[in-house]
């Protein structure tokens, strides 16, 4: 038995683009972040399971 509803999207052009357009800054965002908590990281050398 399913308990949750599926959707599917039927995005025009301009849609299609700006969801790619967000998807890209998405992918920039969290790259950047991950970078910068392994460049910390690496500078500190301590253990950490959450940001401080």
């Amino acid at each position: 038995m399913r308990t949750a509803y599926q959707y599917k999207l039927r995005p025009n052009k301009e849609q299609i683009a700006t969801i790619q357009l967000w998807l890209e800054l998405l992918r920039r965002q969290y790259n950047y972040r991950l970078g910068e908590r392994f460049s910390w990281w690496s500078e500190n050398r301590c253990p950490v399971n959450a940001c401080p």
